[in-house]
């Protein structure tokens, strides 16, 4: 039946042997995020020692990526959206020692967390294209209410967990 599809579609069937109908990716991308790592764990099948690949739906392909531009996005650091967020949380001068704390612990990790280039590759994206100094909020006398200090908070958690490596790399 696949071949008679695949003859109607133009598809040639030898394209069709020893092809996988999802994309194969890295184990080890699956454990190079904490909590992304542990949702695969508890959804995939275990996977042996000696599998240095697995097939995943192009669906959670797409997932994973977004879900680590967005945490990567959410980090207190510059013009960035976490950035932004810690401004208005913060206030200036505090999110400015935070972005540079944040900017310091990022290379930290990328040089000595593991063998992640992601990181090392986004923060120096961080430092030749974001240096600008942010703009000033239009209301920087106003304080954040306690709902949105909990979210700013609760969105800085998740992407950090996202960010932080698996220690069960391997």
């Amino acid at each position: 039946a696949a071949a008679a599809a695949a003859a109607a579609s133009g598809i040639p069937t030898a394209a069709l042997v020893g092809a996988t109908p999802y994309p194969v990716v890295p184990s080890a991308l699956l454990h190079s995020s904490l909590l992304l790592g542990s949702l695969a764990d508890s959804v995939l099948p275990p996977l042996t020692p000696d599998s240095l690949a697995v097939q995943l739906h192009p669906a959670a392909v797409v997932g994973f990526t977004s879900a680590l531009c967005n945490a990567l996005q959410l980090l207190p650091v510059g013009r960035l959206d976490g950035g932004r967020i810690a401004a208005a949380v913060l206030g200036s001068g505090a999110a400015s020692l935070t972005s540079s704390l944040f900017l310091l612990g990022l290379g930290l990790q990328s040089l000595f967390g593991g063998d992640d280039p992601a990181l090392l590759f986004f923060g120096l994206l961080i430092i030749f294209f974001q240096r600008e100094p942010e703009l000033p909020c239009a209301d920087d006398l106003t304080g954040v209410d306690t709902p949105r200090q909990a979210a700013a908070a609760a969105a800085l958690a998740i992407a950090l967990l996202i960010v932080a490596p698996s220690p069960l790399l391997g």
